[in-house]
């Protein structure tokens, strides 16, 4: 079987599984067993496995998410959960859980939806919203400033591969973020139109509402400190937890039981198998012989610049594997001598930017509904038709002015 088949057939078999109710981790662990055995020889697969368990980015990845999952137990354990919401709320509770998401998401801390999620898990919980409807606000609003900001990886490969400042990849990216606040507001406000108020009677007087913030917040204020400061994620997340454990003088049970919530074996299996599938990926080729296939079958441009960057992220869910297997195949479609075609850029990465935010390999994703104990399959109805919507907008960008 050609790998451009088997990368779709694997793209297939992770979405029926998910469908019928198989766990993410599974699911995955699956799509990944079956490309690399459509396409690759059976004795690769163990070796592959392998790779996948020892490589430096997969050790950094479970070291980041142990810390961010023992941290925000013991966080709640100690109430500073309660009390960040509580005083959330105070500033408005529905504007509370679209801001904070947005805030941490200027940095582009690796699981970063885990951080905001334990932000305003309490909030979302007061605002009874559904564990699907709470994974969705904070997932969308979360990474709408991976448009925006010139921190995120994916922007600066960007700028990196088409040798043209950051200025002017986030200048093309624009509409993109814009589009998301817009059409995420449309679904956002539908959904906390039937909301109820929280109980007034939590709420924070508000002369010492920054305070309170401060306070209870401050492990993760912390974390994105030390990352605006230069230090790498996984120190950060150390220290951070470190220094928890130091200023709340946490007990041995307690230190445990944050501990055993970090080492859930649920979500450390989740991460292997989306590393593993991106070590297949790679692996085999696949990306680079759709390419190929896409165009020996004559497909215009349009459908290339959508549909080759929309599947490399939706089958990797890294915008960085996106960006990197992308962007140098479809340079010839928008680099025009020193200067970009703006549409043409728009489209190729919106299509890839919505591919790996719907993808369910995409980390943030399966660790936000995994936090919220959201069904990924039911917050699909929450994110398609934003993320439809967008796509379409960019596509007539394209086929308008391109």
């Amino acid at each position: 079987m050609s790998a451009s088949i088997a990368l779709l057939a694997s793209i297939a078999v992770v979405l029926v599984l998910l469908r019928v109710k198989v766990p993410s981790g599974p699911a995955v662990f699956g799509g990944s067993i079956a490309l690399s055995l459509l396409v690759l020889p059976p004795t690769d697969t163990p070796e592959l496995m392998l790779a996948a368990l020892v490589d430096m980015q997969t050790l950094r990845l479970l070291g980041i998410v142990i810390c961010a999952l023992t941290l925000s137990r013991l966080m709640e354990l100690k109430g500073m959960l309660v009390r960040l919401a509580n005083a959330l709320e105070s500033i408005g509770p529905r504007i509370a859980i679209h801001v904070a998401p947005v805030a941490i998401g200027l940095m582009p801390l690796p699981g970063g939806a885990l951080v905001s999620a334990t932000a305003v898990k309490d909030l979302m919980r007061r605002l009874r919203l559904t564990p699907e409807q709470a994974t969705f606000i904070n997932y969308w609003y979360r990474h709408i400033c991976e448009f925006a900001t010139p921190v995120y990886p994916g922007v600066i490969m960007a700028g990196i591969f088409l040798s043209v400042p950051l200025s002017v990849v986030l200048l093309h990216l624009a509409p993109i973020w814009l589009l998301m606040i817009a059409f995420g507001s449309v679904v956002s406000i539908g959904i906390l139109r039937a909301a109820p108020s929280p109980d007034e009677s939590c709420s924070t007087r508000g002369e010492s509402i920054p305070r309170e913030i401060v306070r209870s917040a401050w492990p993760v204020l912390l974390v994105v400190t030390l990352v605006i400061a230069g230090l790498d994620a996984a120190p950060a997340f150390l220290a951070t937890l470190l220094g928890l454990l130091f200023v709340q003088r946490v007990s041995r049970a307690e230190a445990l039981d944050s501990l055993r919530c970090g080492l859930e074996p649920r979500i450390l299996f989740l991460l292997f198998a989306v590393m593993l599938y991106k070590t297949v990926v790679e692996a085999s080729g696949a990306a680079h012989a759709l390419f190929a296939d896409m165009q020996a079958l004559g497909m215009p441009p349009v459908v290339i610049l959508t549909g080759l960057p929309l599947l490399i992220g939706f089958s990797t869910g890294l915008s960085s594997a996106m960006v990197g297997i992308s962007v140098p195949l479809l340079a010839p479609f928008f680099v025009q001598g020193s200067s970009i075609d703006g549409p043409a850029f728009l489209l190729a990465y919106g299509a890839g930017g919505l591919g790996y935010l719907l993808s369910p390999l995409h980390l943030c994703l399966v660790l936000s509904a995994a936090y919220f104990k959201a069904r990924l399959a039911s917050v699909y109805r929450y994110l398609v038709p934003p993320a439809a919507a967008i796509l379409i907008v960019v596509a007539l960008v394209y086929i308008l002015f391109g």
